[in-house]
């Protein structure tokens, strides 16, 4: 029983451990274009709006990126006029728009634990392309 109870405990360790490492796609400190890259995607060309009624999900990438996905296979890159706090540590988000779809100029809405909103003026659009393939040996 003691042999169990300390396999048990190892294997918590070590998964506890493997939590701390640091992937590509989650080190701030990285590039931007290589974390992209660690997501299997590069930057495209700037887009002026993006139809928000079927967005379906989003992922953090620093106070600045936010990736927001839109159907099967398209997403793209959010860049903010400031650094946002509150993106990190949100569950849901929100948005505010005037003409019903997502441009410049619009806010994403991220609220902190105490419920207090922040918004986060959107500065740039550009949609992601997924990277190529590569051939392996």
């Amino acid at each position: 029983m003691r042999s169990l109870s300390r396999r048990v405990c190892l294997w918590c360790l070590g998964v506890l451990l493997a939590g701390c490492g640091q992937h590509a796609r989650y080190d701030e400190s990285l590039p931007l274009d290589q974390r992209l890259a660690a997501l299997g995607y590069q930057r495209g060309e700037a887009v002026r709006s993006i139809g928000s009624v079927d967005l379906d999900g989003w992922q953090y990438l620093d106070k600045q990126h936010l990736l927001l996905g839109r159907g099967p296979g398209r997403a793209y890159l959010l860049t903010f006029s400031r650094p946002c706090n509150n993106l990190h540590f949100s569950n849901t988000l929100g948005f505010t728009t005037t003409v019903g779809v997502l441009t410049r100029l619009d806010r994403v809405v991220s609220r902190d634990s105490s419920g207090f909103p922040e918004h986060c003026l959107i500065e740039q659009i550009h949609r992601l392309d997924r990277m190529p393939k590569t051939a392996e040996p």
